[in-house]
């Protein structure tokens, strides 16, 4: 039973961080192929995901440490099974000629055997509710695929990672995982009370959503901080050239490419989003300057002359508030304020006369 809650631990301390990985690219697919993400899909999508890292941990966990020794006391201990239904053979011996119900019941092969159909039992139900499996033989399957995926895990010693096996591996694993897989999918089929999870477009949506306004711009923020840490950064110990190509970075970035692009980023590329001018009229350098230039350059020009003000006169906190309260109005301007306005435009839309629209829907506009 300590095996159980240390996978379910181990998943609990890990869920967030996969949770944070995922999250941009689950949204991006939602969003091409729903148009906007829906809450219920994505919490069962990730309670999905939980039962998944959970599964996986309480097939491998708790790992054993490699000590002297530590092959030879498996010797003729951890040996594969290939004969099906051996749990029955098994169960007899156990309660030794007393057979009852109440002493087949207790019988730890039994129990095992309940819990390898309980194990996958959720995949076949998810399989069927958040994935809209519709054959009960696909289903059935993926849920052998998956148990064999956990059974050779166990068969190659973690494939490899350790010297000998420290789990067995069992063909009635297989029988009674897959079996499990079975009949969550049957249970699935009654499951019409559940909130509805169909990855089916649920709206007719002309409108750039917020959320995806702000996905569109932690991707681009995303590829600008990469580019400036990971390039820039080793390219010069000159703070002031290395603030100057940040700036020539993040000007092309955002005004070069999008002048190429049409008013699509990196970002606004994969959420299907572009920046168009109010009148209609194509886009112009001065357009992009407009709105890109004050509030996105500035900013950053601001953000490096009081990072080396800070540094070099570390005493004086005169410069630390004001870059604060800088950046405080520059936040409010682009960011709270497109929460305030009915048309979701901030600053940086109103100054250039710009807005943003889905690119499918300007394009059918032509």
């Amino acid at each position: 039973m300590n095996n159980y809650f240390e996978a379910i631990r181990t998943s609990i301390i890990y869920f967030p961080l996969v949770a944070l990985l995922s999250i941009v690219p689950f949204a991006y697919f939602q969003y091409r192929k729903m148009g906007y993400v829906q809450f219920n899909r994505s919490l069962v999508f990730y309670i999905f995901a939980f039962y998944g890292m959970t599964a996986f941990f309480l097939t491998v966990l708790p790992l054993p440490e490699i000590t002297d020794g530590f092959c030879d006391r498996r010797i003729g201990k951890v040996v594969p099974s290939f004969f099906p239904f051996r749990f029955v053979k098994d169960t007899f011996r156990e309660v030794q000629g007393n057979i009852s119900l109440f002493s087949i019941v207790k019988s730890h092969t039994l129990m095992v055997t309940v819990f390898n159909v309980l194990l996958l039992m959720p995949l076949g139900f998810f399989l069927k509710y958040l994935f809209q499996i519709k054959s009960a033989v696909i289903a059935t399957l993926i849920g052998l695929l998956t148990s064999l995926f956990f059974e050779i895990t166990q068969l190659t010693a973690l494939y490899g990672l350790y010297p000998c096996r420290y789990r067995h591996f069992e063909v009635d694993d297989l029988i009674t995982n897959t079996f499990g897989c079975f009949i969550g999918f049957v249970i699935a089929r009654y499951s019409n009370l559940l909130p509805n999870v169909s990855s089916k477009p649920l709206l007719n949506r002309t409108e750039v959503t917020l959320t995806q306004r702000f996905l569109a711009i932690f991707l681009d923020s995303l590829v600008v901080i990469l580019f400036t840490s990971y390039i820039i950064e080793g390219l010069s110990q000159n703070i002031w050239l290395l603030s100057l190509m940040k700036v020539a970075l993040i000007f092309f970035y955002f005004i070069f490419v999008s002048k190429a692009t049409n008013g699509q980023t990196f970002g606004k590329k994969l959420l299907g989003i572009q920046i168009i001018r109010m009148d209609g009229l194509k886009l112009t350098y001065k357009d992009l300057i407009a709105r890109y230039g004050i509030f996105l350059i500035l900013p950053f020009l601001v953000g490096e002359v009081s990072k080396f003000l800070i540094d070099t006169r570390f005493d004086d906190k005169l410069y630390l508030f004001l870059y604060l309260f800088f950046l405080a109005i520059w936040f409010f301007g682009t960011v709270m304020v497109t929460f305030i306005r009915k048309d979701h435009r901030g600053w940086l839309d109103r100054f250039a006369h710009t807005t943003q629209v889905l690119a499918n829907q300007k394009s059918n506009d032509k």
